[in-house]
């Protein structure tokens, strides 16, 4: 079965301003778009720094390890070793992503997006990552999590799906959302910042 991971914790000094925004709210809205978009079954795990309440029953909760989260503790979720689609709490799904799923279930190392700026290198928006991958976790020492997992063998989705897992900043913004199925969202604006947007009207719900 696939796993869907996403971390959600206290802000603290390590906090930036533009992640001070997130609360239970954002991770139910995650999930459902999860459930929406994926016809196979799957778990949804929410890493936490205490136990939390959702409206949703079907979100599993797991205990961050980290006394003071901060970014690199977004390594963590690889230490459960499964096949499992990575995002942060700020990313909208708006459309079928079977077929990214599928690739955990069947591929043989991570697939991660190219950098919007730079896109000869990876950025970590979101990790399809296919079982067998729980030393990303045991072997980060704190290292900037971004930094860290493209020293692993990896693909470009991009390369794999064109347009079908965007950046907001990046591409959507720009050009629109196409066919995209998967849109992060880094830095500002967060999806709560864009009410007025018809695909955050339908999708973020």
């Amino acid at each position: 079965m696939i796993t869907v991971a996403t971390l959600f914790w206290q802000p603290n000094g390590a906090s930036r301003n533009f992640s001070r925004c997130y609360s239970e709210e954002w991770v139910e809205k995650l999930y459902r778009g999860f459930r929406r978009n994926l016809t196979m079954p799957f778990r949804f795990v929410c890493f936490s720094d205490r136990p939390r309440r959702f409206a949703e029953p079907d979100i599993e909760q797991e205990r961050i390890k980290a006394e003071r989260p901060d970014y690199g503790t977004c390594i963590e979720p690889y230490r459960l070793g499964v096949p499992m689609i990575l995002v942060g709490l700020d990313t909208v799904v708006t459309g079928n992503i079977d077929h990214l799923a599928d690739y955990c279930l069947t591929g043989d190392r991570l697939a991660l997006p190219r950098d919007p700026y730079k896109p000869a290198i990876a950025c970590n928006g979101v990790g399809l990552v296919p079982a067998g991958h729980r030393d990303v976790a045991e072997q980060h020492r704190g290292e900037n999590d971004m930094e860290w997992v493209r020293k692993f063998p990896h693909r470009f989705i991009d390369d794999l799906w064109p347009g079908h897992v965007v950046s907001f900043k990046g591409h959507v913004k720009r050009r629109g959302m196409a066919d995209a199925r998967i849109i992060y969202f880094h830095g500002l604006e967060k999806p709560h910042q864009l009410p007025h947007v018809d695909w955050i009207k339908e999708h973020w719900t």
